[in-house]
């Protein structure tokens, strides 16, 4: 998608070179980290940016333990990096 938003404008206003440039590109590189470990990585990414301050902040609010942030997060974490593996891989 990054290399795509560097031709975006082009193609809109109707370049063909660009657009040429473009599908040349992902035809040889546009499966390049489509695999299952690219997505796991991104998976713990999404869980400590999302889910580990969502758990945090309700266990502050709702005057939970340590243990409870803990155990609710490795939930969201192992949940995250599978989806996202498999999203990664197959979709």
């Amino acid at each position: 998608m990054g290399f795509y938003e560097l031709f975006f404008t082009d193609i809109m206003m109707g370049s063909d070179e660009a657009q040429i440039i473009v599908d040349n590109f992902l035809d040889e590189y546009g499966n390049k980290h489509r695999h299952f470990g690219h997505g796991v990585f991104h998976g713990i990414i999404n869980a400590f940016v999302f889910a580990l301050p969502f758990v945090g902040i309700h266990a502050i609010l709702e005057s939970k333990g340590l243990k409870y942030v803990l155990h609710h997060f490795l939930f969201w974490l192992l949940t995250s990096a599978i989806v996202c593996g498999l999203i990664s891989e197959f979709v």
